[in-house]
């Protein structure tokens, strides 16, 4: 099966070059971004996080993704009391594929495959291949006045991950997802993802309950993502210069499991709006959800039509403590800077 996958793939991309070589011009982007995290109250999450992703389409319906994501600690992080630590790095490439319409239906099909190396430079690496194929339904949804579907996609995800580094170990996870998007009235936005799953644990990734005593080799799990949006033009001093308000504020995540233990999933912090998550985990988690709210003010300033740079200054209100337990709902300011260019 995985060979006449890759067989099809690299059939389609072979083809897809050699029709589109004359009537397509390649193109794509190349951003960075530098954001600094605060401390929430008491709690120790001051960090520093740049991130820079190229996104090149390199043929008329393919697209590939390079992405870097380094993040460390602003204080000196020895495993004390409301600590979180935020040293990680994270580089990704994803090979993305836009199938078009099935047939004649008005449905989207596109495909997706993601390798990503996870590091916390605590003696062990993952490393996860992520594929996903997508059915968009959206053209079918209705447009009423007020609401209008931009994205309601069944989206089925496999993920393989293994221990690159430390202990041996793997896990499989098998996904059925409800992926949509929504346009409602002033300018704003709803998303709302809901993922069904099952994962296998073997070896180091095997999960247990917060004493130890108790261990698992597999665990169901119901996810739900839930965001609205708003992004509005505040000022505009200028052909090249704007003032931006931007506001996204949701459940990030709902989750719940079969297994009450210590579990992360791969797939929440890989579908997650929020970089930083609560910073402590209370004992075990059964049904667990992180709120948070995110209002931003941004300074653009487009230098060309293909480079523009931008200031961002922001503030999260969330609670900082999940797992058998919700609480501790605190501000922290958040800030930074970015620069894109197209090409």
């Amino acid at each position: 099966m995985k060979k006449l996958f890759l067989k099809t793939l690299i059939g389609s991309l072979l083809i897809a070059g050699a029709s589109y070589a004359e009537e397509f011009t390649p193109n794509g982007s190349l951003g960075f971004t530098q954001t600094f995290y605060g401390n929430a109250g008491k709690y120790k999450t001051e960090s520093s996080h740049p991130s820079a992703v190229l996104s090149y389409n390199f043929a008329k319906d393919w697209n590939i993704s390079l992405q870097w994501d380094r993040v460390w600690n602003m204080y000196d992080y020895n495993g004390g009391e409301n600590q979180q630590d935020n040293n990680f790095s994270g580089p990704k490439a994803t090979l993305s594929y836009d199938h078009g319409m099935i047939e004649n239906s008005k449905i989207k099909w596109t495909s997706s495959l993601m390798v990503e190396n996870e590091a916390e430079f605590n003696g062990t690496n993952q490393t996860y291949v992520f594929a996903q194929t997508a059915f968009d339904f959206s053209e079918y949804i209705p447009k009423g006045q007020y609401v209008q579907a931009t994205q309601f996609a069944i989206s089925p995800m496999y993920i393989y991950g293994w221990s690159t580094k430390g202990p041996a170990g793997h896990v499989n996870t098998g996904i059925l997802s409800l992926l949509t998007n929504w346009q409602l009235p002033a300018d704003f936005t709803f998303t709302f993802n809901a993922y069904a799953f099952k994962e296998w644990y073997n070896g180091s990734f095997e999960i247990s309950d917060y004493s130890g005593e108790n261990s698992y080799n597999s665990a169901n799990y119901f996810m739900v993502l839930a965001w609205l949006g708003y992004s509005k033009e505040l000022y505009k001093f200028n052909n090249q210069t704007s003032l931006a308000f931007n506001f996204t504020g949701g459940f990030d995540p709902y989750i719940s499991s079969n297994r009450s233990a210590v579990w992360d999933p791969f797939i929440v912090g890989n579908q997650m709006y929020e970089w930083l998550g609560p910073a402590v985990d209370s004992g075990n988690n059964k049904n667990s959800y992180a709120v948070f709210a995110l209002p931003q003010l941004e300074l653009t300033y487009n230098y060309t039509d293909d480079l523009s740079f931008s200031v961002f200054a922001q503030v999260k209100y969330s609670n900082q403590v999940w797992g058998d337990t919700e609480k501790d709902w605190k501000l922290q300011p958040q800030g930074g800077v970015s620069v894109t260019y197209d090409f």
